[in-house]
């Protein structure tokens, strides 16, 4: 089966845009690759900067895939403006999610937990 085929078969069945799927994809493979690579990396920078770099190669793999009936013929140099502008947007909807996330996560204290929680009432003694 031919990777377009495929795509097309999944946009059908959904019912849901390209860019909706792209941005659907980078998204589940980041979160995934949190959950799965939880128990061998235990420091959570480290195991949010593999999932970036997975999500990034199945973004650039996915762009390949698109664009694999001009490469493999002709090469990369035989790719025209049209579709370089094409792969970049792909390659941004798949991947902002993830950065963004990423962003928040390094630079913010927004998934960082509270402070512990303290006892409402003193205990008699």
């Amino acid at each position: 089966m031919d990777f377009t085929t495929f795509k097309m078969g999944v946009i059908a069945a959904t019912g849901l845009d390209k860019d909706a799927l792209h941005m659907y994809v980078g998204i589940s493979v980041y979160l995934l690759c949190l959950v799965l690579l939880r128990p061998i990396f235990k420091k959570q920078g480290i195991r949010s900067f593999i999932a970036l770099i997975i999500v990034t190669s199945v973004a650039l793999l996915g762009e390949y895939l698109d664009n694999r009936h001009i490469i493999v013929p002709k090469g990369v140099f035989a790719l025209g403006s049209e579709d370089i502008k094409a792969s970049i947007h792909d390659l941004i909807n798949t991947c902002l999610l993830s950065y963004l996330l990423y962003a928040l996560t390094m630079w913010t204290k927004i998934f960082q937990p509270t402070n512990a929680a303290t006892r409402m009432l003193k205990q008699r003694s």
